[in-house]
């Protein structure tokens, strides 16, 4: 079963984790752990979120908010430019990003949680 502590010990295990053990209190870390795993839960099925997928949107989020990233995504936006430096965040119809929302969910969770999100083949007998 999740929970907020298994997430916190599986994050204090992870290698680059130091933006989650940097967080101030342990309130912001709760938070930040239940808007990922809630987050989540919107897009997948509970059965299938772990502790390992949970732990991995968490640094996402935490990555995004770091580079003011965040907030170009929940508003939409696709791509942008300033003196020179372009950042794209990939477009919707990608299969990378077909169930995303622009980018708000690791892509790295995407694919422990929906392996098979290509075409399936096979054949009759």
């Amino acid at each position: 079963m999740i929970t907020t502590e298994s997430i916190k010990d599986y994050l204090n295990k992870m290698h680059g984790s130091e933006l989650f053990v940097e967080l101030d209190d342990d309130e912001a870390k709760e938070k930040i752990i239940f808007s990922a795993h809630e987050l989540l839960k919107d897009n997948f099925k509970e059965s299938l979120i772990t502790d390992r997928a949970v732990a991995l949107q968490v640094l996402y989020m935490l990555e995004s908010d770091a580079y003011d990233f965040s907030s170009l995504r929940n508003q939409g936006v696709s791509s942008y430019s300033v003196k020179g430096v372009s950042v794209s965040f990939g477009s919707s119809e990608s299969k990378v990003n077909s169930n995303n929302f622009n980018g708000l969910i690791a892509p790295a969770v995407i694919a422990i949680l929906n392996p098979n999100n290509g075409a399936k083949v096979g054949r009759l007998i």
